[in-house]
């Protein structure tokens, strides 16, 4: 992979000082600017392309938020903050994770390599399909990705679920999940993956897709939630 090209936008200095020690510990990483204030930053990006943004969202004169919504280029974001109150609306606006202070380095490490799935992922957009093959009652069809709203685990065998019907198949979720292209399927449960593409929204403990409720296991939902805002689609709790 290239490297990743970031910036650091925060009023403390103790946490730019933390941040620039993350990104040096890991080589594919290059810091090439930091900011105490939005408006520095603006001016910055005018004139320089970047990757990444670690964003603190209370500073003064524009805060982290408005900042995100000011400006024209989209970087991908994370949220650095104390504040965990400020996570939806930060997910709302495509944030691709949100780090809380003091920040751990495990947690950033996770989140670099969210940056880093979704710039594979984008470079293999170009050679991917479209759709897939299932075998159905001896015979392959050929199915659409965005035809499919979930899919259910039986055990050894699947239920695809499309807009007008479904039929089932002789295959492991885990096994499907790892053929789905992740720009559009997620697993929910340890019995579902859905087409979050599909998705009306989230209440609870379940998934709203077309005219079907699909359960959502508690160690999937903070993931649902930022795949189906990055989508923007309303969804709420």
């Amino acid at each position: 992979m290239s490297t990743i090209k970031c910036i650091i936008i925060d009023d403390e200095p103790l946490a730019q000082d933390v941040i620039s020690d993350y990104i040096n510990r890991l080589d594919f990483l290059s810091e090439v600017g930091k900011f105490d204030d939005a408006l520095s930053a603006i001016e910055f990006l005018s004139t320089e392309t970047i990757d990444l943004i670690f964003l603190d969202i209370q500073m003064p004169m524009l805060d982290g938020i408005n900042f995100l919504k000011a400006i024209s280029s989209s970087p991908k974001v994370i949220f650095t903050t104390a504040h965990r109150h400020y996570a939806v609306e930060g997910f709302e606006l495509n944030a691709i994770d949100y780090l809380v202070k003091p920040i751990p380095f495990y947690r950033f490490v996770q989140a670099i390599e969210k940056v880093r799935q979704q710039i594979n992922h984008v470079q293999k957009t170009s050679d991917s399909t479209d759709a897939a093959f299932f075998k159905v009652d001896n015979k392959k069809i050929k199915v659409n990705y965005t035809d499919i709203l979930f899919i259910e685990s039986l055990k050894d065998y699947i239920k695809v679920v499309l807009k007008d019907r479904f039929f089932v198949t002789y295959q492991t979720l885990s096994g499907m999940l790892e053929l789905l292209p992740s720009s559009q399927f997620i697993q929910v449960h340890k019995s579902f993956i859905i087409n979050f593409h599909h998705a009306k929204g989230i209440q609870g403990n379940v998934i709203e897709i077309e005219d079907n409720i699909i359960p959502i296991g508690r160690i999937y939902r903070d993931e649902a939630l930022e795949k189906i805002y990055q989508t923007g689609k309303k969804a709420w709790k």
